[in-house]
C-alpha cells in the first residue's frame, strides 16, 4: 500500500495513558526519525512512567503536561515544535465512571475536544489528524455465530454515556472536516488489552484478584463477549492509518479473537499462577449487580483495514496475556501529577514542599501571584507552565511585625490585603483552573468554626457540609465567605481542604505552632482539632492524584489541647518544659472559648479516604525524634 504521509513532528495526546503510552513506546522506534510530543493532563490512571526510560531521555521527545482544551498551551506546544501530525487519544474512556459523571464525560471528551479542533485550526499547519474513536459507538452485536461484524457504514447505536461521547466527537470530525478542512481520519478500535492498563478494567482486575487467588467479581451472568486486541496490534494499526489512510475516511481495527469474561478469568488465572510459579487453580466467582445496560457483545469488520491497509493483528490472546501478566508483575516507578504551588513559599507552602519532595512528585512555584499581578500574566502562566494540579497556599495571618491575625484588624487597607489574599486569590485560581483543565486545592481554615450548643466540646463535631459559624475576627469572616464560595464548586475537581492549628516537626520554623507553644508559660487545656502537616499532606497528595473534589477537614482524627501536646514534649524530648493550664472552667479560659475559634473537626470523610494517625498517635511517634 502506497504511503501517503510521513510524520516528523507528532503531537500525541493522551500518551501517558494506557493506549497512547504503549502507542507512542511503539511508534517512536517505528519512526525513528520522528520526533514526539506527549501531551496529557494525568487524569487518573495517567503516569508519566509509562513512557519506557530510554524514550524519557531522547532528545527526540517532549512531555507537556497540560489539558487539551487549554488552548494557549496547546497553540504553544504545536507552534514550537512545529508538529505535522496528531495522534489523538486522550479521552476520559471509562464506561462505567461515565455512568456516575456523566457531564464530565461530555466535558473531557466534547467540549475538550473542540476546544482542541479549534487550537488546530487557528495553527493552520498541520498535515495529519488521526482521532482515536471506539467500536463501542456501534452499540453492541448478537451473541449467536452467524452475527457479522459491524462495518464503517453500519448505523452508530450506542450502548452507553461514553460511547454517546464519542458519536458527538466524531460528528465533530466530521464538521471541521467539511468546514474547514481539517486532514483527520478516524479509526474505531476493538476492546485492547495490554500494559499499564488501569486497574477498574478487567485484564488489570482480574491480575489483582489472581496474585491473591481472590474472588472473580462478575457483572451479571459473564457471558457477555468481548474481542481481545493487543495493544501493539493496535499501534501498528493506528500506524498504518497515520500513514497511508485516506483523509475523511473511517477504518475499524479490531480481532475477531472472542472469550467472554468467564473464560477470560481462568486464562488470567493460569497465567498468574505459571510466572508466580505456583500450581495452576480454578477462579472462584462471585456475581455483582450489573451496570445500567451492558453490551452482550461488540464485533466489528475489519476488512476495510486489511485491504486498504494491509494491517491485521498478529499477536496471538496467549502472547499477548503473558506480557501482559509480566508487566504487572513487575514494580516500576509511578509519577501520576505535577504541582504548580502558588504562595509556595510562606510556612504552609514550604511544608508541602517538603511533602511533595519526599515521595518524589515534581512541583514548580508559580511566580504570578493573583492580586498582585494582573489577571491575564496569571493565567498565562499557569496555562505554560506545565502542570497537573494547582495548590493555592496564599494566604494572609500576620504582617509587619504582628505575628499573628490580629493584623487584619487594622483598618481599610488591611480590610484589602484580607480580601485580596484570602478570597480573591482563591477563588480567581479556582475559576482560572477549571478553564484551563487543572484540577485545584485550596489550602482554606477550620478557624471558621467555634465550639457551640450544637457541637459542644468532646461531642459532635463540624462536619464537611456545615458553614462557618464563628465570626470573631475579619480574617474569620472572610475566609468563611471563602469556604462558602468554594463549596460551591464542589462539583469542580476542587478539593477544598480546611486545616487549623498547622504544626510541623521542623524546630527551626518560627511560624511552626510547636516551636512556639513549647516556650509559652501558660496554654489553654481545650482539646481542638489539629492539622499535623506530615500526615495531612501525605493524605491530601493521594487524594490530589485521585482527583477528588469537595470540602475536606484536614485534621488528625482525636482532638487535644495545646497544652498537652507540651506536656507531650515534656516528657518525650525536654523535661524542662513545664507551662501551665489554663482551664476551661476559668475566667480567662471562658474568655478564650469565647473570642477564639476553637472547634474539632469531623475526620470521618477523610478517614474513610485515607489512613491518618490520631494526633496523639504522630505526636507520641515523632517527638522523640526531635531529642535525638
Amino acid at each position: 500500500m502506497t504511503v501517503l504521509h510521513e510524520p516528523r513532528n507528532v503531537m500525541v495526546t493522551g500518551a501517558c495513558g494506557f493506549i497512547g503510552s504503549n502507542y507512542l513506546n511503539y511508534q517512536f522506534r517505528a519512526w525513528p526519525h520522528a520526533n514526539f510530543v506527549n501531551v496529557d493532563k494525568l487524569i487518573l490512571n495517567s503516569d508519566t512512567q509509562y513512557i519506557d526510560e530510554e524514550i524519557q531521555k531522547s532528545p527526540r521527545y517532549k512531555l507537556v503536561l497540560s489539558d487539551i482544551k487549554n488552548r494557549a498551551g496547546i497553540l504553544t506546544a504545536l507552534q514550537e515544535n512545529n508538529i505535522d501530525t496528531i495522534i489523538h487519544f486522550a479521552a476520559d474512556c471509562t464506561s462505567t465512571r461515565c455512568y456516575g459523571q456523566p457531564v464530565e464525560a461530555i466535558e473531557n471528551n466534547v467540549i475538550s475536544f473542540i476546544e482542541l479542533l479549534e487550537t488546530v485550526r487557528v495553527y493552520g499547519k498541520l498535515q495529519r489528524f488521526v482521532h482515536i474513536s471506539t467500536d463501542e459507538v456501534y452499540g453492541d452485536s448478537d451473541l449467536g455465530p452467524d452475527e457479522k461484524g459491524k462495518n464503517e457504514e453500519s448505523r452508530l447505536l450506542p450502548g452507553n454515556p461514553y460511547a454517546a461521547t464519542k458519536i458527538a466527537g466524531e460528528a465533530y470530525v466530521h464538521a471541521y472536516r467539511t468546514v474547514y478542512g481539517l486532514p483527520i481520519v478516524m479509526a474505531r478500535i476493538n476492546n485492547i488489552y495490554g500494559p499499564n492498563q488501569w486497574d477498574v478494567k478487567v485484564v488489570p482486575r482480574f491480575i489483582e484478584i489472581a496474585k491473591q487467588r481472590g474472588e472473580y467479581t462478575i457483572q451479571g451472568t459473564g457471558q457477555q463477549l468481548r474481542s481481545w486486541l493487543f495493544v501493539d496490534d493496535a499501534a501498528a494499526g493506528i500506524q498504518a492509518v497515520a500513514e497511508k489512510g485516506v483523509l475523511g475516511e473511517v477504518y475499524n481495527l479490531g480481532t475477531y479473537y472472542e472469550k467472554n469474561v468467564s473464560e477470560l478469568a481462568h486464562a488470567v488465572q493460569a497465567e498468574v499462577d505459571k510466572q508466580l510459579g505456583r500450581e495452576v487453580v480454578g477462579p472462584i466467582f462471585k456475581s455483582i449487580p450489573d451496570r445500567p445496560y451492558n453490551d452482550l457483545r461488540y464485533l466489528i469488520d475489519i476488512s476495510k483495514a486489511e485491504t486498504e491497509l494491509g494491517w491485521k493483528p498478529s499477536t496471538s490472546f496467549e502472547e499477548g496475556l503473558r506480557r501482559t501478566v509480566a508487566s504487572a508483575l513487575k514494580p516500576r516507578p509511578s509519577v501520576k501529577l505535577s504541582v504548580i504551588l502558588v504562595g509556595g513559599k510562606g510556612f504552609v507552602g514550604e511544608e508541602l514542599q517538603v511533602a511533595l519532595k519526599k515521595q518524589k512528585i515534581p512541583f514548580k512555584l508559580a511566580q504570578k501571584k493573583p492580586g498582585f499581578d494582573s489577571d491575564a500574566e496569571v493565567e498565562e502562566e499557569l496555562a505554560t507552565i506545565g502542570g497537573t494540579h494547582v495548590v493555592c497556599c496564599t494566604g494572609r495571618t500576620h504582617g509587619k511585625g504582628i505575628n499573628t491575625i490580629e493584623y487584619l484588624e487594622g483598618g481599610p487597607d488591611k480590610t484589602y490585603e484580607n480580601v485580596r489574599d484570602n478570597m480573591y486569590s482563591a477563588t480567581f485560581l479556582s475559576h482560572i483552573c477549571r478553564k484551563l483543565g487543572l484540577h485545584y486545592t485550596y489550602i482554606g481554615t477550620g478557624y471558621i468554626f467555634s465550639y457551640d450548643q450544637e457541637h459542644p466540646i468532646g461531642g459532635k463535631a463540624f462536619t464537611e457540609q456545615e458553614v462557618a459559624s464563628f465570626f470573631g475576627s475579619s480574617y474569620s469572616v472572610v475566609k468563611g465567605f471563602t469556604d462558602r464560595q468554594m463549596f460551591q464548586f464542589k462539583d469542580w475537581e476542587n478539593i477544598n481542604a480546611r486545616i487549623t492549628l498547622p504544626l510541623t516537626y521542623n524546630m527551626e520554623s518560627g511560624r511552626n505552632l510547636l516551636t512556639k507553644i513549647i516556650n509559652y508559660k501558660e496554654l489553654f487545656d481545650l482539646p481542638v482539632s489539629l492539622t499535623i502537616l506530615p500526615d495531612c499532606f501525605e493524605a491530601l497528595i493521594s487524594l490530589m492524584e485521585k482527583h477528588h473534589g469537595g470540602n475536606l477537614n484536614l485534621v488528625n482524627p482525636g482532638p487535644i489541647s495545646l497544652y498537652d501536646i507540651v506536656k507531650l514534649y515534656q516528657q518525650l524530648v525536654d523535661s524542662n518544659v513545664d507551662p501551665k493550664p489554663i482551664g476551661i472552667e476559668t475566667e480567662r479560659g471562658q474568655n478564650l472559648l469565647a473570642t477564639k475559634g476553637n472547634c474539632a473537626l469531623s475526620t470521618d470523610l477523610l478517614t474513610s479516604l485515607e489512613k491518618v494517625p490520631t494526633a496523639e498517635e504522630s505526636l507520641r511517634k515523632n517527638l522523640p525524634l526531635l531529642k535525638s
